[in-house]
């Protein structure tokens, strides 16, 4: 990777540090988790399933992880095959389809929590403090949401069938780490 030092345009140059930060950050967390052969996709997968108190369709899930429902399908299906997810058909109507996350998907998902987000927190403790976090938090809620109103969607609450992580050891990050 190059410094590519736009600074004379500066929101070319932020575009570019964002891009730049985004993929080199991903990859990290990605190189991790390969060595529990596993990847990110799976990870926020089982997450989204695991937080659930309810199985979710693809569609669902999809929406929920920000990628497009065919690519979510395909990454189930190769899940389902491992044994970390399973899909059930609903009795009503057999085109929907259920996924459910696997006490094998569980067991990979805690280890996977503590590898992938543990790495994640320690590179942002690593670059920031709790209060520049905040800020950093606020400029990226900024940008997406400008990015979605631009895709003509908005930002939903979470239904009340997620339960969210009530500290960093739900996490999966240990608590000598914290």
């Amino acid at each position: 990777m190059h410094d590519w030092n736009l600074s004379a345009l500066p929101f070319v140059n932020t575009w570019t540090l964002m891009t730049e930060a985004f993929n080199a950050s991903h990859r990290a967390v990605e190189a991790e988790l390969e060595r529990h052969d596993t990847t990110l996709a799976q990870l926020n997968i089982l997450l989204v399933l695991d937080h659930c108190e309810v199985p979710l369709s693809p569609g669902q899930i999809a929406s929920y992880v920000f990628r497009e429902k065919h690519s979510v399908s395909a990454q189930v299906s190769r899940m389902r095959r491992g044994g970390l997810v399973a899909k059930t058909r609903s009795k009503k109507d057999q085109r929907v389809v259920k996924v459910k996350i696997t006490a094998k998907g569980k067991e990979l998902l805690d280890l996977a929590k503590t590898v992938g987000i543990g790495c994640a927190e320690n590179l942002l403790r690593s670059c920031f403090t709790v209060d520049e976090l905040q800020q950093f938090d606020e400029s990226l809620r900024r940008v997406r949401n400008a990015a979605l109103d631009r895709l003509g969607r908005q930002i939903e609450p979470l239904p009340a069938v997620f339960r969210l992580p009530r500290d960093l050891v739900e996490c999966g990050v240990p608590a000598t780490a914290v």
